[in-house]
Parts: structure tokens; sequence; C-alpha cells
């Protein structure tokens, strides 16, 4: 993008803009397999922690790469406009603006912005990395998977079975909801014409998005448990972002129209508008994170009282309890106790092999067990 002749007010054509597209994809496409490697890397001792930090990891440089991006796409544009000498809307020419804020209210640098912004949405991040994910993440490793298997005549057992072996749903689909949502909410400070594509692409990307989680959890991945709700209240606050910012941009458009047709004209002007819509969005991640920490975990704690269920009762319906997922003690139940039925071990996908014997306090069996 940066090839071309801004000053002569050339323009990146279709070729470039697929470049674009592509680059901003892969480039999503490497933070996420760089924040997932860092997250399980980290040392935590619980999944709960590995998923937290991997959408900490994840967004933060998501919007790392998002305000980059933006800003160089930003000052490639405005070279552009400067060397074909475009003028505002009161006949100033862009080039002789010497005023941050003005340059940034003109109707020029806003749609350009605005252009550029939505480009970054879509299709690059609200729809490609989720079409093709399927094909990735699932088609392409059981199209692999069922060559192997076919090919090789040592495959056989328990490795065709780890061949086609499918995957754990994540909680990680929050950073994605996260940061698009971060996207959408940059649009009001810019020109509102993109308001109404935006908010539309957004939806019809989340409906798909929607449409193929459910699939996928109902047919493409072994188990979806959540052991707590750590991940789901971190996204809670992490979801005060979008909002804090859409706080600022609301100080940004109430300057706006308290002013007149001129540029800058706006009852606050310079830092003094930059630090007003800063410290919105400050109030704003105070005030959401409060309510969130004292006063919805208030409710949480009256609602979420400890079950009084007994063990025999939950172990009936869950196949993984404290025995069956200890492999020693399921070794130890068949060799040494020589228990008549002992304690099966639990597998994801084998749960209709697993034989009740309360007397050990092995209580799950599948109505396939019983028959």
């Amino acid at each position: 993008m940066a090839s071309f002749t801004y000053a002569n007010g050339d323009e990146p054509g279709e070729f470039s803009e697929g470049i674009f597209v592509t680059l901003v994809v892969l480039s999503q496409i490497g933070l996420f397999v760089c924040s997932s490697i860092a997250a399980k890397k980290a040392g935590f001792w619980y999944e709960d922690q590995v998923h937290r930090s991997y959408t900490v990891f994840y967004n933060a440089a998501l919007v790392l790469n998002l305000i980059l991006d933006i800003m160089l796409q930003t000052y490639l544009s405005y070279l552009q406009m400067v060397g074909v000498g475009v003028h505002t809307a009161d006949g100033q020419l862009l080039g002789a603006m010497t005023n941050f804020q003005d340059i940034f209210e003109s109707y020029p640098m806003q749609k350009s912005l605005g252009k550029l912004l939505f480009k970054y949405c879509w299709p690059c991040t609200f729809f490609v990395p989720f079409l093709f994910e399927p094909v990735i993440a699932q088609l392409l490793p059981a199209h692999i998977a069922r060559i192997l298997v076919g090919s090789n005549p040592r495959i056989r057992g328990e490795m065709a079975e780890k061949a086609f072996e499918l995957g754990e749903m994540e909680p990680g689909r929050y950073a994605d909801c996260i940061f698009n949502v971060i996207l959408v909410t940059c649009i009001p400070f810019i020109s509102p014409a993109y308001m109404a594509m935006t908010f539309s692409a957004l939806i019809v990307s989340h409906v798909y998005l929607y449409s193929y989680d459910r699939v996928k959890v109902l047919r493409y991945v072994c188990k979806y448990q959540w052991s707590s709700p750590e991940v789901h209240n971190l996204a809670q606050k992490l979801f005060s972002i979008p909002v804090a910012i859409l706080a600022g941009a609301l100080v940004f458009k109430a300057n706006q129209e308290s002013g007149g047709k001129e540029l800058g004209s706006g009852v606050l002007k310079g830092r003094v508008l930059w630090c007003s819509i800063a410290a919105a969005f400050v109030l704003h991640l105070i005030i959401h994170n409060f309510m969130l920490e004292f006063v919805w975990k208030r409710f949480e704690e009256a609602e979420g009282d400890e079950s009084t269920e007994k063990y025999e009762t939950c172990a009936k319906r869950t196949a993984a309890t404290h025995f069956s997922t200890n492999p020693v003690h399921c070794l130890r139940s068949k060799f040494i106790l020589q228990h008549k039925p002992p304690q099966a071990i639990y597998a994801v996908g084998k749960e209709h092999f697993m034989v009740a014997n309360p007397e050990i306090g092995s209580h799950y069996q599948s109505k396939a067990a019983k028959k």
C-alpha cells in the first residue's frame, strides 16, 4: 500500500485492496496462534486460567494491531488527498490545515477513515476468518485423517480413533465477539454514513457465526463443558471497553453539535476535547467494572448457593468423577482390589462402556451399558 505515489493522487486498486484484506486476515490468524501458545505455555494449573489469559492476550494484540493499521492507512490516505489538492466543505485546502482537530473533523478525512474502518470490519474481521474456520478446523483435518487411515494399514484401532478424534469447544469465542463490537463502536467517531453498513455487516456475520457454532457444538466437538464462570465474568468486564468507547464518542459528537458549521467550532477544543473523551472512557470503565464487581456479584452469590445434592446423585449423571478420572485408582480397582465390575476409566466418547458399581462409589452407567 505504501508503494504508491500518494503525492500524485494515485489510489490503490482492487488488487491492492485484496492484498490489504489478506494481510489483515493473516495477521489476525498469527495473533490467534501466538496468543494461544502464550496462554498454554504460561504454566497455569487450570483450563479456565488458560482461557482467561488467551482472551486477554488476543484482545490486547488485536486492539494494538487495529490502532497501528488504521494509523498507517489514515496517514497514507491523508498524503494522497494532500497530493491531489483536496478541499474541505468550506473550501479550505486540506494540506494547508495545521490543527489536528480540524483535519480529523473535515469531511474528506471522515469519509476516508470510514471507508478504511469499514474495510477492516467487512470482510477482513467480521466474515473471512469465520468463513474459512470450518474448513481449516473441521473439514480439512477429517479429510487428512481419512486419507491417512485409508492408505496406511498400520493405522488401526486406537491410533485410527486418535486420527479422527474431535476437538473441544473452548470459550475463546468471547475474544472474537468482543473485538468485533470494539470495531463497531469506533464508527461513531467518523462519518455516520458507514454506521448502518457496519452494523448490518456485524449482524449478518454474527448470525452466521451463531449458526456455525451451534452446528459445531452439536456435531464437531467431543465435549463442551465449563468448570467455572471465570471466563464469562472476564468477558463481561472486557465488554466494558466498547461501551466506554461509545461514551467517548458521545462526548465527541456532542461537542460537534455544540458548534457551528466551521471545523473545530465546538465548545471543547484541542487537548481539552481529547482529554474529555479519555476521561469519559476511563470514567465509564470504572463505573462499569464497579457495578459488575460489587453489585452484580451480590446477585450471583444470592442465586448461586451451594448445592445440597449428594455425591451419588451427581455421579449418576456425570461420567467424569474424582474416581473415574484417576487412572491409578482404576488400575488398583481392577488388578489389586479386583472389584466386580471395577471402576471404569473415563474417556471422552467412551462413556457407554462404563458400568456402575455403587459399592465402590462408581454410580455412572449409560443407557447403552444397561442394555
